[in-house]
């Protein structure tokens, strides 16, 4: 007995030392990796749509030879589409390359799950790869579109989205992994950046232009950009960005200035509030800010003035934090997570409510408290205008 298992010890290892374990090996000059990753579906909703950005290898002797490669095709399942691509190209394309994911309208508005289920099923995905979804265009558009100074659509929406809170506190990156969370997760609906195709200066380039917001596993509307940042407000502690006050200008009469307030960091809080059968969200704002840009020739020496600037300020980023929980109130989406707010304060109630949480989110109350404070004001000096 004891021999028969010291045979079969010694089998198993030659065994092991005979096989490579690389059997599914692929020689880097025998590939080439995608980049950026589309899917889509016909507007018939009979095919599916697979897209692709490529790297080109490098060609030394050509300095103005194309550096990536698109390809798409269609068939009735994504795998399909891709061995299209596959019979296309020379070299065996690697998918799990891909840093950006691009889905398009057509398959957020019928049925998203066809995505999920692609993601599911599936280890060429990166779970950190970015998600985008192409407005009022599809993804191999987008992703044949070149954004200067960048030479490729994935490396331009990166940095487009990467620098997008600390310069404009507007929107923020969605990773594959966020996304399947929020979209499979009780009391939350998930939002995605939308990139779209516009002209600038006779070229077309490409821009974030709001989000797009889900219900379930379908899209349903999208948020401009007032609305966008309202959802940034209300759901992260934020640091960046610029936004706009009116004030009246007292050197004409009955005009208006506008003004430019920084938006150094906010943090903010969502408490349920239950009292006689009536549910209320309360959404406190602690932000801090400085003067960034005056449309006026006096000085800022009135510390009643820079206290009209805090107060406007504050009313501003109320103002977008309402319209934002407006919005998603309209399209009975939970982009807020307000479900999962309850769900963990108030279990209870959160329990007699979840069966019918789309209309019963549509209907709560809610308060906003904004407080904005000035830290800097770097310009309250005399303007050469006044001098």
């Amino acid at each position: 007995m004891k021999l028969n298992f010291l045979l079969g010890i010694i089998t198993l290892f030659i065994v092991l030392l005979c096989c490579s374990g690389c059997y599914s090996r692929i020689e880097l000059e025998d590939s080439i990796a995608a980049v950026a990753h589309g899917l889509d579906i016909s507007p018939d909703g009979t095919q599916v749509i697979s897209s692709g950005q490529f790297a080109l290898p490098p060609q030394a002797d050509e300095e103005e030879a194309p550096k990536f490669l698109i390809r798409s095709a269609s068939g009735p399942t994504f795998s399909a589409a891709e061995q299209v691509i596959r019979a296309s190209l020379p070299r065996h394309p690697v998918w799990s390359k891909a840093e950006t994911y691009i889905i398009g309208e057509n398959i957020a508005r019928r049925n998203i799950g066809l995505f999920l289920d692609r993601l599911g099923r599936t280890n060429a995905v990166r779970e950190t790869s970015l998600l985008f979804l192409a407005y009022q265009s599809t993804p191999e558009e987008v992703m044949s579109t070149r954004v200067e100074p960048e030479d490729n659509a994935e490396a331009a929406l990166s940095k487009l989205i990467r620098g997008q809170e600390p310069q404009t506190g507007i929107y923020r990156p969605v990773s594959i992994n966020e996304f399947l969370y929020k979209v499979s997760a009780e009391g939350i609906e998930p939002v995605l950046p939308q990139v779209k195709i516009e002209s600038l200066e006779g070229k077309n380039g490409l821009t974030i232009d709001g989000l797009a917001v889900f219900r379930g596993r379908q899209m349903v509307g999208s948020l401009n950009e007032q609305e966008s940042r309202g959802y940034h407000l209300a759901n992260n502690a934020t640091r960046g960005g610029l936004f706009n006050i009116t004030l009246p200008d007292s050197s004409r009469p009955g005009g208006q200035s506008q003004h430019t307030l920084e938006l150094t960091n906010s943090r903010a809080s969502v408490q349920p509030l239950y009292s006689q059968g009536q549910l209320t969200m309360k959404i406190t704002i602690i932000a801090e800010g400085n003067l960034f840009e005056l449309d006026t020739p006096q000085s800022l020496i009135d510390m009643a003035q820079l206290s009209l600037f805090e107060q406007q300020g504050s009313e501003a980023l109320k103002s977008d934090i309402a319209a934002c929980i407006d919005r998603a109130q309209a399209y009975q989406s939970d982009i807020l997570g307000w479900g999962q707010i309850l769900q963990g304060r108030q279990p209870a109630l959160w329990e007699s409510l979840k069966a019918d949480w789309p209309a019963q989110f549509a209907g709560i109350a809610y308060e906003i408290e904004c407080e904005y404070k000035l830290r800097r004001t770097y310009i309250q000096g005399r303007g050469i205008m006044e001098e």
